[in-house]
């Protein structure tokens, strides 16, 4: 399957990172900044590969409500080949990259918001869909993308500080049901979030400057099943003064009262060969969502410097594995974020033997 991705002109990053995830989940998707080559006619191009594709992912931000030009032709174009489709098929997925509203043409349409913690696995529900409508098999790591958790039962909490030159902002959940076991849950969410309020409440004077300094730090779930437990924490900082913004992603994973918070080296068996497996899967993998870029991907030297604890920032559900690379897997921040999703049918035979139980259940 194709997806064809139009977005605003002032936004590339954003939209190489939705490129880079669509990529990652096993789909083609077409991206002008990827695509393109030197000397190519840009504009046909751009129409053919809008007319081959199967579903086509437009970015929206203000500009979608505010300029004409090339993007607004592209959602123009897409419209007009939405009517040539049967009623109830997903064609054009609209993300919101900033809270705005739509115009009426979208706006009837089931959008995703970006800013929205659980973005990745909305947004692959309904690529997932679009998938099995277009007569295919979702590949193996779009599925692990898409698995639901289990609905229900959180309370959201957000403190947010406005300071003069600097604002301070959390959010965490807290989960409604009773016993030992998510007492120890919603004190682990609690102790990571407000943990980090109060440290930065401590540095953020010698943070503040004219320019101003922002910290934010935010708990999801990524999933949850029974006692399955793994969630995402999303760090984003910027200090007065500084070059660049800070930011990265940690996940906490429970495996219920048998197994408690896991990292990486708890979930694999300690053999040489499953930490081998998993750097050749994850440049591999990277090679080919970066295919025909120039980018030459490659993790080895941060595994062989970090060993296992490269691997600690993953989340976890019933399909499979995603591992998530940023600064605070040792990353540089050059290098962005990056992420890989693991079926687990591909490294069952790695898994330790009680992660392999409660994960994959008796043989």
């Amino acid at each position: 399957m194709k997806v064809f991705l139009s977005y605003p002109s002032e936004h590339p990053a954003t939209a190489r990172e939705v490129a880079t995830f669509i990529r990652s989940t096993g789909v083609d998707c077409w991206f002008d900044k990827d695509d393109l080559v030197a000397g190519e006619d840009w504009d046909r191009a751009r129409n053919l590969a809008l007319k081959a594709a199967d579903v086509v992912v437009i970015l929206c931000a203000s500009q979608t409500n505010e300029r004409n030009g090339v993007y607004q032709r592209e959602i123009n174009e897409a419209l007009r080949a939405l009517d040539d489709r049967r009623l109830g098929v997903v064609y054009i997925i609209p993300v919101r990259i900033e809270d705005v509203p739509l115009p009426p043409e979208l706006s009837r349409l089931q959008y995703v918001d970006y800013f929205d913690g659980s973005w990745r696995r909305r947004f692959a529900v309904g690529l997932a869909r679009a998938v099995v409508e277009n007569g295919e098999v979702p590949p193996a790591a779009l599925a692990v993308a898409a698995a639901l958790p289990d609905e229900g039962g959180t309370l959201p909490h957000e403190i947010t500080e406005e300071r003069p030159r600097g604002t301070l902002n959390v959010t965490w959940l807290t989960y409604t049901m009773d016993g030992e076991y998510w007492d120890f849950v919603n004190g682990v969410i609690r102790a990571k979030a407000l943990g980090g309020l109060y440290e930065a409440r401590r540095h953020f004077e010698e943070w503040e400057g004219d320019s101003g300094s922002d910290w934010e730090l935010h708990v999801s779930e990524h999933y949850r099943k029974g006692q399955l437990v793994s969630l995402v924490v999303g760090h984003s900082s910027y200090f007065s003064g500084a070059a660049h913004p800070n930011h990265g992603v940690e996940t906490i994973n429970i495996l219920g009262e048998s197994g408690g918070i896991i990292t990486a080296l708890d979930l694999f068996t300690t053999s040489s060969g499953a930490l081998k497996f998993l750097t050749d899967y994850v440049n591999l993998d990277l090679r080919r969502q970066y295919g025909g870029t120039g980018e030459d991907v490659d993790l080895t030297y941060y595994v062989e410097t970090y060993g296992w604890e490269f691997f600690d920032q993953f989340s976890f559900n019933e399909a499979g594995m995603q591992l998530n690379f940023s600064s605070k897997s040792g990353l540089p921040h050059v290098l962005g974020y990056q992420e890989v999703y693991l079926p687990w049918q591909h490294v069952g035979d790695f898994l330790a033997p009680a992660a392999k139980r409660i994960l994959l259940g008796p043989e």
